[in-house]
């Protein structure tokens, strides 16, 4: 597969980073301008008349290409914006704990940072896969209302097994929140249960535009969860109303979703999930026989990214100076050490797998180690 062509990329940079943000398909860019000229067009018209039957059908869509009742998932602008919504529902006081794993985005510990200067008690447990369902379940007691994970880590690419531990959580009356931020296009979506909150991004593996999230909502939630913006119909009864319009925005990237689906149809149908398992098996036996790096504590991973640990540098100068040299992935700093992480996409090929690793080889012999 070699999709590069549909995309509009600058010529002469190597991209390994689709899973921080994502590049849009042009044909979807094509239709964003479509219904962004209508909209422009004929304001009082789109805004008055077509605007809501066509955000409905295209909420939708995504619902049933996700799997999920048609009535229990939401346009957000992002996974970010899921999360707070969700928060803010569960409504957490002082004295109330919530348990999460040391291996979560930087947005969600920023959320949790809020949490714990309210009084709740945030209990942090140890976030890599073996035993982690085990760890969560035991720290959970009387007063926890709910456990946030990650579906798939980030920077670490680690699946971790959200079913089956809303399978124990459920049952307590515990909500399991997941971060799906790299869900939506890669897994298949976390199983359905009273208390599980699903909070997608759509602009990454769905090939929607930016600002593009979804809010997957359990039953026992449907009836007053609410946007985190109070507008029209943020009152109304029935969900989807009630997060339909969130006062005048630009909700181009939400309508869009049925050419976005059908690309993604197109290019499962072309071998897709095939040339993720090629790319990223020829990527890490690339990474690991560099210098430094390092085998991460075993556990299965998203199948678009791959993550190896880095030798003891400076992860946000190696990224710098990959960027300049046209090399664009992902190394960030962990308690655990340097972690980076390549991601592929359809225009992604070999040969940039090629050369990303051997400017990224280049670069990491040019810096100074950090003492152990």
């Amino acid at each position: 597969m070699d999709r590069r062509d549909d995309y509009a990329l600058a010529r002469g940079r190597t991209f390994l980073n689709h899973g921080s943000f994502g590049a849009t398909p042009a044909t979807v860019l094509d239709a964003a301008r479509e219904v962004r000229a209508d909209a422009e067009a004929d304001y009082p018209g789109f805004y008055h008349h077509r605007l809501f039957p066509q955000l409905d059908a295209s909420r939708r869509a995504v619902c049933a290409h996700l799997g999920v009742p048609e009535d229990r998932g939401v346009f957000v602008r992002n996974a970010t914006t899921a999360m707070q919504t969700v928060v803010d529902h569960l409504d957490l006081q002082p004295g109330e704990q919530v348990v999460v794993t040391s291996r979560e985005y930087e947005a969600t510990v920023a959320l949790m940072g809020v949490l714990a200067a309210r009084g709740v008690d945030v209990a942090v447990v140890d976030g890599r896969h073996e035993g982690l369902v085990e760890r969560l379940l035991e720290a959970c007691g009387p007063r926890t209302r709910a456990v946030v994970v990650s579906h798939v880590t980030s920077p670490w690419s680690q699946v971790n097994e959200v079913d089956r531990l809303s399978a124990e959580l459920s049952p307590r009356g515990v909500a399991t929140v997941v971060d799906g931020a790299h869900t939506a296009g890669q897994l298949t979506i976390p199983v359905r249960r009273p208390g599980v909150f699903v909070c997608l991004t759509l602009h990454k593996w769905l090939h929607l535009p930016k600002g593009a999230g979804f809010l997957v909502v359990p039953d026992d939630a449907a009836d007053d969860l609410r946007p985190v913006v109070t507008s029209w119909t943020s009152q109304s009864g029935s969900l989807p109303e009630r997060f339909a319009w969130g006062g005048t925005d630009d909700v181009v990237a939400h309508l869009v979703a049925p050419t976005a689906l059908a690309y993604h149809r197109d290019l499962l149908d072309d071998g897709l999930v095939d040339h993720w398992e090629k790319l990223t098996g020829h990527a890490e036996t690339l990474l690991l026989g560099l210098p430094g790096t390092s085998v991460l504590a075993p556990a299965p991973r998203a199948p678009a990214m791959v993550a190896v640990g880095l030798p003891p540098v400076d992860p946000e100068e190696a990224l710098r100076r990959m960027h300049a040299r046209g090399v664009d992935l992902w190394c960030a700093s962990t308690d655990e050490g340097p972690v980076l992480r390549l991601s592929v996409a359809p225009y992604t090929t070999p040969e940039d797998v090629d050369h990303g690793v051997g400017v990224l080889e280049e670069v990491l012999a040019g810096m100074p180690w950090r003492a152990a």
